[in-house]
């Protein structure tokens, strides 16, 4: 019955990470966003004859030599080849190689500050796993440690036959990819719910099977009350589920979905091995 709730790309276990997780790949996406706000830039600085104007040409120039550690005189003011240099760069090369040139360009005292502006928003409204802090500096979005706990529960989910909380990860990755912050933590906190649930069948809430799971054993008392006080942080008046009942957008952000997605796979990972370790595992 759980393979009935996912597709079949999710159940034999082929589920791409959010883009924001993904730190050594680039997306479509994020590369199309790069270079739209690139390529606006410096179309505005193509002069007759095919060559840069004065700015990007400083630029560019001073990439070519301190960058890429090649002669300065022999840069050759080409717009059309310089352009399509860029450009296949951007769309293809991989990701150290993308944002190396990017944060080379950003750090450039000759850099517009409004093309910088517009980077920053671009690799944010594009789920980029790197951000623009402090103006100059690209910084990856999230912990390797997440990644790696959602992983690790997206696997442990599926060898252990636990479709619906896998569905729910599923869920949490694809909500979190289209902006939809508080329902990504709330599909989140259902894959803890569907697993503990089928832990302790005859619970109906995540808070009683909790409290029954600790009660036999199962879990720590500590581990208990602090997820309860996550779980609870979705339900007070404040909270997320009410929040999406009177259909107001929760005060939620991409940080809270990240780590609730993290801390709710490690957590996922932690009762299915308690669970094992008790007999609970049909």
């Amino acid at each position: 019955m759980d393979r009935k709730s996912l597709t079949f790309e999710q159940a034999e276990g082929v589920e791409p990470l959010p883009s924001q997780l993904n730190r050594k790949d680039v997306s479509p996406r994020v590369r199309a966003t790069i270079w739209a706000v690139l390529e606006e830039e410096i179309r505005t600085e193509e002069r007759p004859y095919g060559k840069f104007g004065p700015l990007w040409f400083k630029i560019f120039r001073n990439e070519y030599a301190f960058r890429q550690g090649r002669p300065i005189d022999e840069f050759v003011n080409s717009f059309a080849s310089y352009y399509n240099k860029i450009k296949s760069e951007i769309m293809n090369a991989d990701y150290i190689q993308v944002f190396g040139f990017l944060q080379w360009v950003i750090r450039d005292p000759s850099t517009p500050k409004n093309f910088i502006t517009e980077i920053a928003e671009g690799l944010a409204w594009s789920h980029a796993a790197y951000r623009l802090i402090d103006g100059d500096t690209l910084v990856p979005v999230s912990d390797p440690l997440v990644t790696e706990a959602l992983e690790r529960a997206m696997a442990d989910a599926r060898s252990s036959g636990m479709g619906a909380g896998l569905a729910h990860l599923r869920s949490a990755i694809d909500q979190l990819a289209t902006d939809q912050y508080a329902n990504s933590v709330r599909e989140s906190i259902h894959a803890v719910e569907a697993v503990a649930l089928r832990l302790n069948r005859g619970s109906k809430t995540l808070g009683t099977a909790l409290t029954r799971l600790e009660a036999n054993g199962t879990i720590h008392e500590a581990m208990k009350k602090g997820f309860s006080a996550l779980y609870g942080y979705t339900n007070d008046e404040r909270g997320i589920r009410h929040s999406l009942i009177e259909g107001e957008a929760a005060k939620v952000d991409e940080a809270d979905a990240l780590f609730m997605l993290g801390a709710c796979a490690a957590f996922v990972s932690y009762l299915i091995a308690k669970g094992q370790a008790a007999g609970l595992m049909k």
